[in-house]
């Protein structure tokens, strides 16, 4: 028999939720088959009220007649998470971005997984709890251990051969070049195949090291607000009338818990970064390629995407300006793609210091003598290349700056802390908040005050002089 309740919405409209529960025949189950009416035409509440009748006498027909044939059809069966996600993500794949739709994915293999080791997986949504969706996203406060690694603490003995060891399968020839560096990180397993190999004792040469990574506040409610948009699928259906997701809770406040003031053991110093460009200007010339990257990230602040997307044609010589105007970034489910820059204020003009101007126009020089028609192609070229011209794999930055901080001894900061120092320097030379705000692409000043205050001058001396100025 049908049943129905008639309520108000907030706006004080007619509407009508009916309820019918019929035996499933497969199953053999009761199941509760919802349906809601809305008051469209405005009526009164007793012509509604039949109207509602009529309706839930024609639902009830409809289940039965359904249940009979034991079919239903596809707006009265409630999917599990896992088909209404899959559902979902075909819909958005053409028109939402490419991070957002590769994260999905990411999102739905750790809830898939968690809703499997609580019986849920094949249960429909409206069986998903707010405790569920609470429990799952309280399971990444404890964050995640990454591949168990160990550290290199003395150099390994003279019979150990790498060549050897690659030609028996025990690593690989490029694993042996990561090697060869004391205090270097490879896998458990590797350094355990290479001891035995050699009947060592890996306690002797290696030091467990602590492979636990706590999952950032921020990540934690990107994957609630997935969640939350794929249970709103499941209301728009009337599957469910409340979203489990909207009750829990991550953090506190409304702060930006994604911002963390940066620390100066990831940025150069003045003096640091002054050694790092007189290295940079003392590699041999057919290592400019790689090395004008480095200097570009600490002189403009440009992220690594930004820099991989940079064309030629980007660089305004006459005004001395480089255009950032998209990104190129690597994604496991797309492989390497272009898109506009991470937000709005990311779309910027910065400034070009004559120094990093004049290494420009020279590195321009290396790419005419492989295209004499190169200056007519200026939006084909891209400044991020290889030793053939052409573009680079956007990871390989990162490796290459690694690689050279070794090499000339300097401390190693990521390419991100290029940017770091980049925004540490001009604070520390006074430049207005606002202007280094505009040239880092922040959506306003708080963002950079939140994260660089600390490296803003004391200008303490600077406000007694001017309140002494008014007894003198």
């Amino acid at each position: 028999m049908a049943n129905y309740k008639i309520t108000q919405n907030r706006k004080g409209e007619l509407q009508a939720k009916i309820q019918v529960s019929g035996k499933d025949n497969i199953t053999g189950n009761y199941k509760v088959y919802t349906k809601r009416v809305y008051n469209k035409d405005n009526l009164t509440e007793a012509k509604f009220r039949k109207q509602v009748d009529k309706a839930a006498i024609a639902f009830e027909e409809e289940i039965t007649r359904a249940l009979e044939a034991q079919t239903l059809e596809i707006h009265t069966h409630v999917l599990t998470f896992a088909e209404l996600m899959a559902e979902w993500q075909e819909s958005i794949k053409a028109n939402f971005s490419k991070n957002y739709y590769e994260r999905s994915f990411s999102v739905a293999d750790k809830f898939n997984a968690f809703l499997q080791e609580r019986h849920l997986d094949k249960r429909p949504i409206s069986d998903i709890t707010v405790r569920d969706v609470q429990m799952f996203l309280n399971s990444f406060s404890v964050g995640y251990s990454r591949t168990p690694l160990v550290r290199l603490k003395k150099d390994l003995p003279n019979i150990v051969n790498y060549r050897e060891l690659a030609r028996a399968n025990v690593i690989n020839r490029c694993s042996s070049y990561g090697m060869r560096r004391k205090g270097n990180n490879i896998e458990v397993e590797t350094a355990q195949a290479i001891c035995n190999y050699y009947g060592l004792n890996m306690e002797d040469y290696f030091d467990k090291i602590d492979t636990h990574k706590p999952y950032a506040l921020e990540t934690i409610k990107g994957y609630r607000r997935i969640l939350r948009t794929v249970f709103n699928e499941a209301i728009r259906y009337e599957w469910i009338a409340k979203n489990p997701v909207c009750a829990t809770k991550i953090g506190a406040g409304n702060v930006n818990i994604s911002l963390r003031s940066v620390p100066e053991k990831e940025v150069f110093s003045f003096k640091e970064a002054k050694e790092f460009l007189a290295h940079i200007d003392a590699e041999p010339e057919q290592n400019h390629y790689k090395v004008i990257l480095f200097k570009i990230m600490l002189l403009t602040g440009v992220r690594t995407a930004e820099l991989c997307g940079l064309r030629w044609s980007d660089v305004d010589f006459n005004n001395k300006v480089l255009h950032i105007r998209r990104n190129r970034i690597y994604s496991a489910l797309f492989g390497i793609y272009e898109k506009d820059p991470k937000t709005k204020t990311s779309t910027r003009d910065i400034p070009l210091p004559d120094a990093l101007a004049n290494d420009l126009d020279k590195f321009m020089d290396w790419f005419r003598l492989a295209d004499d028609n190169f200056d007519n192609k200026l939006d084909e070229y891209y400044i991020a290349c290889n030793m053939r011209r052409e573009p680079i794999f956007p990871h390989i930055i990162g490796q290459w700056l690694k690689s050279y901080e070794r090499k000339w001894g300097v401390k190693e900061v990521t390419n991100h802390g290029l940017r770091h120092t980049y925004c540490s320097l001009l604070l520390s030379q006074n430049v207005p908040i606002q202007t280094v705000s505009k040239y880092m692409g922040h959506s306003d000043s708080t963002v950079t005050l939140q994260v660089y205050s600390h490296f803003i001058p004391d200008t303490k001396g600077l406000v007694v002089t001017a309140l002494n100025s008014l007894t003198d």
